[in-house]
């Protein structure tokens, strides 16, 4: 009701500047044409993927271990809570600095800067052989160090570069691409987490951020648009 009540309603536009329906329905796509918002999309596919796979294997594996440790299910159940609660509460100081210190640099910077931070973070899972051992929390607070990083810099990229009057329309690609992110991550995640080990759906993800990362660098260099400081004076999506 609140949000209802309280948004300013439709395109922030006059109603005669706006597209026709035909065009805003295949403008996500076409946008996709700015190297920029097409990194977005990409930073969406492994960004949502980061907090599915955090969410659901973070706790799955100190349940496992736990089980196999002979303790009872609702006592490992709440050990893997446990190192969830740990990464979770890592990003949450994490995201405290991210707000504080990002708009200090370009958006594509950012998204290097926190695709590189999120890839050592899951990659790190590697190097945890009992989540449940007290060694493991320093690599589980780097885990959430690294999750908000990719979270965020795919969310302020998009809000960054998402042209004005199809705002909309790139939002909603933006979100499919981390739904199809979710989905293949998820299944991948499982299948790998089974033949594999815990550690295994994290180095999936954290693989992904280095390719999404090698692509930040590739944008960066060609394409760097405009600083967060000068977008009031330029418009969004120029190259």
């Amino acid at each position: 009701i609140v949000v209802a009540l309280g948004l300013k309603k439709g395109t922030p536009g006059k109603k005669k500047e706006r597209p026709p329906w035909r065009e805003l329905i295949f403008s996500g796509l076409i946008e996709g044409k700015n190297p920029r918002i097409a990194l977005s999309y990409a930073t969406a596919f492994v960004a949502r993927s980061d907090l599915v796979i955090l969410g659901i294997f973070l706790v799955l594996w100190g349940t496992t271990a736990g089980v196999e440790q002979g303790l009872p299910v609702a006592e490992a159940a709440s050990q893997g809570a446990r190192i969830f609660a740990i990464a979770s509460s890592a990003a949450f100081v994490w995201l405290l600095v991210l707000g504080a210190t990002m708009d200090r640099f370009n958006r594509v910077t950012g998204v290097v800067i926190c695709m590189g931070v999120a890839a050592i973070g899951y990659l790190s899972m590697l190097l945890v052989d009992d989540p449940l051992a007290p060694e493991a929390i320093p690599f589980f607070i780097l885990l959430g160090v690294g999750q908000i990083s990719a979270f965020f810099g795919a969310t302020t990229m998009i809000s960054h570069e998402a042209p004005r009057l199809t705002r909309a329309s790139v939002i909603g690609m933006f979100n499919m691409s981390g739904a199809v992110g979710i989905t293949v991550s998820s299944g991948v995640g499982g299948l790998l987490f089974d033949a594999y080990g815990g550690g295994a759906p994290f180095a999936l993800v954290g693989i992904m951020n280095g390719c999404v990362l090698l692509l930040a660098i590739v944008v960066r260099i060609k394409s760097p648009g405009a600083m967060p400081s000068a977008a009031g004076a330029t418009k969004a999506g120029v190259d």
